[in-house]
Order: C-alpha cells, then structure tokens, then sequence
C-alpha cells in the first residue's frame, strides 16, 4: 500500500506511458485491482498464496519476469533512468518505513540482506539502488517536490481505502511528509470518502 500510495501521487510518474505525456497511463488505472505489478511485488519478495515464502529471485522465472517487466517499463514512452530508480527506491524503502509504522525493527543484519537481495532484483529489473541513506534521501527529495493528485489518482486512493482501509491506516504512518499531506488533502475535501482512517 506504501508503493501504491506514494506512486499514484506523483504524477510525473503516473504520466509515464500515456499517449499524450498529460493524461495518466493505463497502469495507474489498474494498480489498485492488482494485476501484473502486484504479482512482480509478490514474486520478487518471495511471498506466494497466502504468504507462503517462495524462491524469489533464485527461481530463474522469476528473474525472467522481472527482466520482462523491466524491459516494458523501460520502452514507455517518457520513461527514464531515474525514474525507475526512484521507484526502486520505493519499493526497496516500502518494507522498512512499514515496519517502523509498526513500531517493528528487524535486526541490523536482516536489513542488510533485505537490501542487498532488493539491489540484486532491482537490477534485474533496470534500475539502480544505492545505499539505503542515499536512496533515502534521494526519494524524499523527488515526492517532497513531485507529490500531487490529479482525478485518476483521487480515484485510485478512494478506490484503495475502500478496499483496504486497515492497510491505508498503516500505509498513512509510514508515507513521506509530502504525499501524506497530499492524502489529507484529498481526504479533507468537501463530499469525498475519507482516505485514511
């Protein structure tokens, strides 16, 4: 939800892919039904029906799929190096911010692990993942001046609190400052479902 939330709010990156460069692409349309790049997620991290641990990346379609998915991401029109990077960023950061949200810490060493494997994935994916404090900084940096909400995006989150709402409760602790003021933006706004609880 932390990935979800934090895309559908940059819209210089939900643009990505659309025909004109103005209008949101396809996949933001249908990211909050799931489909393809939840399935990347679940794969990548290992996790398979009901949160069973699976091989990720050692299982060779895996990495095949994560290469597919990478090659199409990289061919959309207006895509660059730096934004897959900063999505690396976010998906790599998305499991440490939730945790904290949680108020859970993983010891040093499995945090280690954690991002030399999603360095490794990300890789295989096109993108580029750095130092956990310089990818840090470097993604605060791009939502703090990038966050935003056009109509897709309002649909998305109403779309996603409704179905998820104790998920977005935890997503909202965990967001960077930008897109949680966004969120409560949105959520403040006359004759609109509250996005967060």
């Amino acid at each position: 939800m932390f990935i979800f939330t934090t895309y559908v709010t940059l819209p210089l990156l939900t643009r990505v892919g659309s025909a004109d460069g103005r209008e949101s692409a396809l996949m933001l349309r249908k990211i909050a039904d799931g489909g393809r790049e939840k399935e990347f997620l679940m794969s990548l991290l290992g996790i398979g029906g009901a949160h069973a641990r699976g091989p990720g990346i050692a299982d060779p379609a895996v990495r095949w799929r994560i290469g597919e998915l990478g090659a199409v991401h990289r061919g959309l029109p207006g895509m660059k190096g730096e934004y897959l990077d900063i999505f690396a960023g976010v998906i790599g950061l998305s499991y440490l911010r939730t945790a904290a949200a949680l108020k859970y810490r993983p010891d040093t060493d499995d945090c280690a692990r954690y991002w030399r494997y999603l360095s490794q994935s990300m890789a295989l994916f096109g993108a580029e993942l750095g130092d956990r404090e310089t990818v840090t900084d470097r993604c605060e940096r791009f939502v703090t001046r990038h966050s935003g909400a056009d109509r897709h995006a309002r649909a998305c989150l109403a779309q996603l609190s409704a179905a998820h709402p104790g998920h977005m409760a935890t997503c909202h602790r965990a967001l960077f400052p930008a897109t949680r003021r966004v969120v409560g933006t949105l959520a403040a706004e006359p004759h609109r479902r509250r996005f967060v609880s």
